[in-house]
Protein backbone atom coordinates (compact mmCIF):
# COMPACT_ATOMS: atom_id res chain seq x y z
CA UNK A 1 0.00 0.00 0.00
CA UNK A 2 1.01 3.24 -0.64
CA UNK A 3 2.54 6.11 1.79
CA UNK A 4 -0.13 8.35 0.18
CA UNK A 5 -3.93 9.50 0.35
CA UNK A 6 -5.06 12.61 -1.85
CA UNK A 7 -6.88 15.51 -1.14
CA UNK A 8 -8.59 17.89 -3.47
CA UNK A 9 -6.90 21.23 -3.82
CA UNK A 10 -8.36 24.27 -2.02
CA UNK A 11 -9.08 27.58 -3.78
CA UNK A 12 -9.98 29.75 -0.77
CA UNK A 13 -7.90 32.43 -0.50
CA UNK A 14 -5.86 33.42 3.20
CA UNK A 15 -7.77 35.71 5.37
CA UNK A 16 -4.69 37.31 6.16
CA UNK A 17 -2.42 39.53 4.49
CA UNK A 18 0.81 38.52 6.44
CA UNK A 19 1.66 34.83 6.50
CA UNK A 20 3.28 33.30 9.66
CA UNK A 21 5.80 32.51 8.36
CA UNK A 22 9.81 33.19 8.82
CA UNK A 23 11.72 32.60 5.54
CA UNK A 24 15.51 31.62 6.42
CA UNK A 25 17.66 32.01 3.75
CA UNK A 26 21.27 30.23 4.50
CA UNK A 27 24.08 32.26 2.17
CA UNK A 28 27.94 31.53 1.51
CA UNK A 29 29.17 33.91 -0.77
CA UNK A 30 25.95 34.45 -2.22
CA UNK A 31 26.41 38.36 -3.88
CA UNK A 32 25.69 36.72 -7.45
CA UNK A 33 22.21 35.23 -6.64
CA UNK A 34 20.85 36.64 -3.98
CA UNK A 35 19.22 39.80 -4.61
CA UNK A 36 17.05 37.77 -7.14
CA UNK A 37 16.60 35.38 -4.70
CA UNK A 38 14.99 37.77 -2.45
CA UNK A 39 13.00 39.62 -4.76
CA UNK A 40 11.03 36.21 -5.76
CA UNK A 41 10.25 36.34 -2.14
CA UNK A 42 9.36 40.17 -1.97
CA UNK A 43 7.05 38.90 -5.01
CA UNK A 44 4.60 36.86 -3.00
CA UNK A 45 0.79 37.10 -2.90
CA UNK A 46 1.16 36.44 1.02
CA UNK A 47 4.15 37.80 2.42
CA UNK A 48 5.94 36.44 4.83
CA UNK A 49 6.03 38.13 8.22
CA UNK A 50 10.06 37.88 7.86
CA UNK A 51 13.21 37.08 6.33
CA UNK A 52 16.35 36.38 7.61
CA UNK A 53 19.78 35.77 5.64
CA UNK A 54 22.05 34.10 7.68
CA UNK A 55 25.23 34.94 6.27
CA UNK A 56 27.49 32.17 6.98
CA UNK A 57 31.18 33.43 7.14
CA UNK A 58 31.03 34.99 3.63
CA UNK A 59 34.13 36.39 2.39
CA UNK A 60 32.18 38.64 -0.51
CA UNK A 61 29.27 41.29 -0.16
CA UNK A 62 26.58 38.77 1.02
CA UNK A 63 25.89 40.36 4.01
CA UNK A 64 25.57 44.31 2.62
CA UNK A 65 23.04 43.05 -0.54
CA UNK A 66 20.71 41.35 2.21
CA UNK A 67 20.94 44.37 4.50
CA UNK A 68 20.50 47.19 1.54
CA UNK A 69 17.61 44.98 0.71
CA UNK A 70 15.93 45.70 4.08
CA UNK A 71 15.85 41.94 5.54
CA UNK A 72 17.42 40.59 9.02
CA UNK A 73 20.67 39.53 8.70
CA UNK A 74 22.26 37.03 10.89
CA UNK A 75 26.28 36.68 10.64
CA UNK A 76 28.08 33.86 12.21
CA UNK A 77 31.40 31.77 11.93
CA UNK A 78 31.36 29.68 8.28
CA UNK A 79 29.63 26.32 9.48
CA UNK A 80 28.08 25.03 6.84
CA UNK A 81 24.32 24.91 5.90
CA UNK A 82 22.60 22.90 8.13
CA UNK A 83 24.14 24.79 10.64
CA UNK A 84 23.51 28.33 9.01
CA UNK A 85 19.36 26.67 8.77
CA UNK A 86 19.58 25.82 12.20
CA UNK A 87 21.15 29.37 13.65
CA UNK A 88 17.70 30.76 11.34
CA UNK A 89 14.79 28.59 12.56
CA UNK A 90 16.17 29.31 16.37
CA UNK A 91 15.71 33.20 15.73
CA UNK A 92 12.24 32.68 13.66
CA UNK A 93 9.61 34.25 15.04
CA UNK A 94 6.41 32.80 13.27
CA UNK A 95 4.66 29.91 13.67
CA UNK A 96 5.80 28.15 9.74
CA UNK A 97 9.71 28.04 8.84
CA UNK A 98 9.89 28.47 5.17
CA UNK A 99 13.63 27.10 3.73
CA UNK A 100 15.29 28.60 0.51
CA UNK A 101 18.44 28.66 -0.51
CA UNK A 102 20.33 31.85 -1.63
CA UNK A 103 20.13 30.59 -5.56
CA UNK A 104 16.94 29.50 -5.63
CA UNK A 105 13.40 30.97 -6.67
CA UNK A 106 9.96 31.17 -6.32
CA UNK A 107 6.84 31.41 -8.36
CA UNK A 108 4.72 34.57 -6.65
CA UNK A 109 2.08 32.58 -5.21
CA UNK A 110 3.92 29.70 -3.87
CA UNK A 111 3.76 31.07 -0.07
CA UNK A 112 -0.17 31.70 -0.70
CA UNK A 113 -0.66 28.05 -1.91
CA UNK A 114 1.11 26.25 0.84
CA UNK A 115 -0.15 28.48 3.41
CA UNK A 116 -3.81 27.35 2.75
CA UNK A 117 -3.11 23.61 2.00
CA UNK A 118 -1.62 23.71 5.71
CA UNK A 119 -4.77 25.09 6.87
CA UNK A 120 -6.66 22.73 5.23
CA UNK A 121 -4.71 19.77 6.10
CA UNK A 122 -6.44 17.25 8.65
CA UNK A 123 -3.67 16.85 10.83
CA UNK A 124 -0.66 18.52 11.21
CA UNK A 125 1.67 18.37 8.19
CA UNK A 126 4.91 20.53 6.76
CA UNK A 127 4.67 21.02 2.71
CA UNK A 128 6.89 20.91 -0.26
CA UNK A 129 6.49 21.39 -3.80
CA UNK A 130 6.55 20.30 -7.56
CA UNK A 131 9.99 22.67 -9.21
CA UNK A 132 11.58 23.00 -12.19
CA UNK A 133 15.33 22.98 -12.87
CA UNK A 134 16.95 25.41 -14.83
CA UNK A 135 20.85 27.05 -15.07
CA UNK A 136 22.54 29.90 -16.96
CA UNK A 137 22.87 27.31 -20.38
CA UNK A 138 19.55 25.43 -19.84
CA UNK A 139 17.23 25.28 -23.25
CA UNK A 140 15.38 22.08 -21.91
CA UNK A 141 11.64 23.14 -21.46
CA UNK A 142 10.16 22.87 -17.96
CA UNK A 143 8.88 19.39 -16.46
CA UNK A 144 7.63 18.07 -13.25
CA UNK A 145 10.64 16.87 -11.71
CA UNK A 146 8.46 15.59 -8.80
CA UNK A 147 6.68 13.37 -11.45
CA UNK A 148 9.72 12.36 -12.90
CA UNK A 149 12.00 11.34 -9.63
CA UNK A 150 11.80 7.69 -9.29
CA UNK A 151 11.88 7.36 -5.71
CA UNK A 152 8.69 10.02 -5.80
CA UNK A 153 6.56 7.75 -8.06
CA UNK A 154 7.68 4.33 -6.30
CA UNK A 155 6.73 6.02 -2.92
CA UNK A 156 3.42 8.39 -4.15
CA UNK A 157 2.62 6.52 -7.84
CA UNK A 158 0.69 8.95 -10.01
CA UNK A 159 -0.22 11.90 -8.49
CA UNK A 160 -2.53 14.29 -10.72
CA UNK A 161 -0.65 17.90 -11.64
CA UNK A 162 -2.74 20.46 -9.38
CA UNK A 163 -3.49 17.81 -6.73
CA UNK A 164 -2.49 17.91 -3.03
CA UNK A 165 -1.22 14.43 -2.02
CA UNK A 166 -0.73 13.60 1.46
CA UNK A 167 3.02 11.48 2.01
CA UNK A 168 3.60 9.72 5.70
CA UNK A 169 5.85 7.05 6.86
CA UNK A 170 4.26 3.53 6.17
CA UNK A 171 5.30 0.08 8.01
CA UNK A 172 5.44 -1.52 4.54
CA UNK A 173 7.95 0.73 2.21
CA UNK A 174 9.61 4.05 2.79
CA UNK A 175 8.56 7.08 2.71
CA UNK A 176 11.98 9.07 1.45
CA UNK A 177 14.04 6.07 -0.23
CA UNK A 178 15.68 8.96 -1.82
CA UNK A 179 15.44 13.08 -1.37
CA UNK A 180 12.95 13.96 -4.30
CA UNK A 181 11.89 17.15 -3.62
CA UNK A 182 14.10 20.51 -2.80
CA UNK A 183 14.55 22.05 0.97
CA UNK A 184 14.06 25.48 -0.65
CA UNK A 185 10.01 23.89 -1.63
CA UNK A 186 9.50 23.49 2.47
CA UNK A 187 7.18 25.12 4.82
CA UNK A 188 7.88 23.74 8.28
CA UNK A 189 5.95 24.28 11.35
CA UNK A 190 9.23 25.52 13.58
CA UNK A 191 8.00 23.44 16.88
CA UNK A 192 8.58 20.30 14.38
CA UNK A 193 11.86 21.75 13.20
CA UNK A 194 12.95 21.67 16.73
CA UNK A 195 11.38 18.56 17.80
CA UNK A 196 13.05 16.77 15.05
CA UNK A 197 16.80 18.03 16.33
CA UNK A 198 16.81 20.49 13.52
CA UNK A 199 19.53 19.58 10.55
CA UNK A 200 22.67 17.57 11.75
CA UNK A 201 25.66 20.07 11.35
CA UNK A 202 28.15 17.25 11.46
CA UNK A 203 27.06 16.29 7.93
CA UNK A 204 28.73 17.69 5.21
CA UNK A 205 26.17 15.88 2.60
CA UNK A 206 22.51 14.42 2.59
CA UNK A 207 22.01 16.51 5.42
CA UNK A 208 18.54 17.14 4.29
CA UNK A 209 17.34 13.28 3.73
CA UNK A 210 18.66 12.62 7.42
CA UNK A 211 16.84 15.88 8.20
CA UNK A 212 13.66 14.79 6.50
CA UNK A 213 13.48 11.63 7.24
CA UNK A 214 13.42 12.27 11.53
CA UNK A 215 10.99 14.59 10.21
CA UNK A 216 8.49 12.04 8.87
CA UNK A 217 8.98 10.42 12.20
CA UNK A 218 6.84 12.87 13.37
CA UNK A 219 4.01 13.90 10.59
CA UNK A 220 3.13 13.62 6.97
CA UNK A 221 4.14 15.70 4.50
CA UNK A 222 1.64 17.66 1.71
CA UNK A 223 3.32 17.70 -1.66
CA UNK A 224 1.38 20.26 -3.59
CA UNK A 225 1.90 19.07 -7.31
CA UNK A 226 2.63 22.56 -8.52
CA UNK A 227 5.74 24.01 -9.87
CA UNK A 228 6.40 26.48 -7.47
CA UNK A 229 9.81 26.78 -7.27
CA UNK A 230 12.60 27.43 -9.21
CA UNK A 231 15.81 25.28 -8.83
CA UNK A 232 18.97 26.47 -10.03
CA UNK A 233 21.64 23.99 -10.92
CA UNK A 234 25.22 25.16 -10.93
CA UNK A 235 28.73 23.16 -11.23
CA UNK A 236 29.61 24.30 -7.61
CA UNK A 237 26.54 22.35 -5.77
CA UNK A 238 27.28 18.85 -3.83
CA UNK A 239 25.16 17.15 -6.43
CA UNK A 240 27.85 17.74 -9.11
CA UNK A 241 30.28 15.16 -8.07
CA UNK A 242 28.97 11.04 -8.04
CA UNK A 243 32.08 10.22 -6.14
CA UNK A 244 31.26 13.34 -3.49
CA UNK A 245 27.77 12.25 -3.58
CA UNK A 246 28.43 8.42 -3.05
CA UNK A 247 30.29 9.35 0.46
CA UNK A 248 27.60 11.65 1.89
CA UNK A 249 25.31 8.36 1.37
CA UNK A 250 27.54 6.19 3.27
CA UNK A 251 27.65 8.83 6.08
CA UNK A 252 23.87 9.25 5.96
CA UNK A 253 23.46 5.33 6.30
CA UNK A 254 26.20 5.13 9.11
CA UNK A 255 24.12 7.93 10.97
CA UNK A 256 20.70 5.52 10.45
CA UNK A 257 22.44 2.50 11.66
CA UNK A 258 23.55 4.76 14.45
CA UNK A 259 20.12 5.13 15.31
CA UNK A 260 17.30 3.23 13.20
CA UNK A 261 15.24 4.65 16.33
CA UNK A 262 14.66 8.25 15.05
CA UNK A 263 13.81 7.51 11.80
CA UNK A 264 10.82 5.64 10.58
CA UNK A 265 10.87 1.94 10.59
CA UNK A 266 10.38 1.19 6.62
CA UNK A 267 13.31 3.95 5.67
CA UNK A 268 15.77 2.18 8.34
CA UNK A 269 15.44 -0.96 7.13
CA UNK A 270 15.65 0.66 3.23
CA UNK A 271 19.08 2.44 4.19
CA UNK A 272 20.39 -0.85 5.77
CA UNK A 273 20.01 -2.94 1.94
CA UNK A 274 21.34 0.79 0.21
CA UNK A 275 24.50 0.15 1.57
CA UNK A 276 25.43 -2.90 -0.78
CA UNK A 277 23.83 -1.12 -3.70
CA UNK A 278 26.57 2.07 -2.90
CA UNK A 279 29.71 -0.61 -2.74
CA UNK A 280 28.18 -2.06 -5.92
CA UNK A 281 27.88 1.13 -7.74
CA UNK A 282 31.80 2.16 -6.51
CA UNK A 283 32.57 -1.48 -7.65
CA UNK A 284 31.43 -0.38 -11.62
CA UNK A 285 32.64 2.68 -11.55
CA UNK A 286 36.52 1.47 -10.41
CA UNK A 287 36.05 -1.52 -13.18
CA UNK A 288 35.05 0.97 -15.84
CA UNK A 289 38.54 2.79 -14.77
CA UNK A 290 39.99 -0.33 -14.99
CA UNK A 291 40.72 -0.52 -11.27
CA UNK A 292 40.03 -4.07 -11.15
CA UNK A 293 41.52 -5.00 -7.71
CA UNK A 294 39.58 -1.89 -6.42
CA UNK A 295 35.89 -2.45 -8.09
CA UNK A 296 36.79 -6.58 -6.57
CA UNK A 297 36.47 -5.20 -3.14
CA UNK A 298 34.16 -3.35 -3.56
CA UNK A 299 32.31 -5.97 -5.38
CA UNK A 300 33.11 -8.42 -2.21
CA UNK A 301 32.42 -5.91 0.17
CA UNK A 302 28.60 -5.58 -1.39
CA UNK A 303 28.31 -9.21 -1.81
CA UNK A 304 28.90 -9.48 2.11
CA UNK A 305 25.89 -6.78 2.86
CA UNK A 306 23.35 -8.05 0.50
CA UNK A 307 23.76 -11.35 -1.68
CA UNK A 308 22.98 -10.90 -5.25
CA UNK A 309 23.27 -12.53 -8.43
CA UNK A 310 24.67 -9.56 -9.91
CA UNK A 311 27.12 -9.22 -7.68
CA UNK A 312 28.31 -12.52 -7.60
CA UNK A 313 28.90 -11.96 -11.30
CA UNK A 314 30.47 -9.11 -10.77
CA UNK A 315 32.77 -10.53 -8.61
CA UNK A 316 33.55 -12.96 -11.38
CA UNK A 317 33.90 -10.69 -14.08
CA UNK A 318 36.50 -8.37 -11.94
CA UNK A 319 38.30 -11.49 -10.90
CA UNK A 320 39.11 -12.38 -14.50
CA UNK A 321 39.38 -9.27 -15.00
CA UNK A 322 42.65 -8.64 -13.42
CA UNK A 323 44.72 -11.35 -15.43
CA UNK A 324 45.49 -9.74 -19.04
CA UNK A 325 43.42 -12.40 -20.87
CA UNK A 326 40.36 -11.27 -19.06
CA UNK A 327 41.19 -7.36 -19.24
CA UNK A 328 41.39 -7.96 -22.60
CA UNK A 329 38.18 -9.21 -22.88
CA UNK A 330 36.86 -6.89 -20.44
CA UNK A 331 38.10 -4.33 -22.55
CA UNK A 332 36.68 -5.65 -26.08
CA UNK A 333 33.52 -5.79 -24.31
CA UNK A 334 32.53 -2.50 -23.39
CA UNK A 335 34.10 -1.69 -26.79
CA UNK A 336 31.39 -3.74 -28.10
CA UNK A 337 28.88 -2.30 -24.98
CA UNK A 338 29.57 1.27 -26.97
CA UNK A 339 29.55 0.37 -30.51
CA UNK A 340 26.15 -1.15 -30.04
CA UNK A 341 24.81 2.23 -28.15
CA UNK A 342 25.90 4.18 -31.44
Amino acid sequence: MRNVSFERETSRKTSTRIADVSVVIPAYNATAFLAETLASVFAQTLPPAEIIVVDDGSTDDTANVARNLGVTVISRANGGISAARNSGVRAARSEYVALLDADDLWMPEKLEVQVAALAAAAVPSFSFTDFHTFDSRSVRAPRSELRAHPAFRRTVGRAPSGANVVVSASESRPVLPDMYFVPSSAVIRRADVLAAGGFDESLRGCEDTEFFLRLFKLVPAIAVMRPLLRYRRHETQNTASPKRVMTYEFALIDRILHDPGRYPDADARYYRGKGALIHHRIGVCEARLGHFDEALASFETSFRKRRTLRTFFAIVAARSARNVVGRSCFVALRALRRALRS
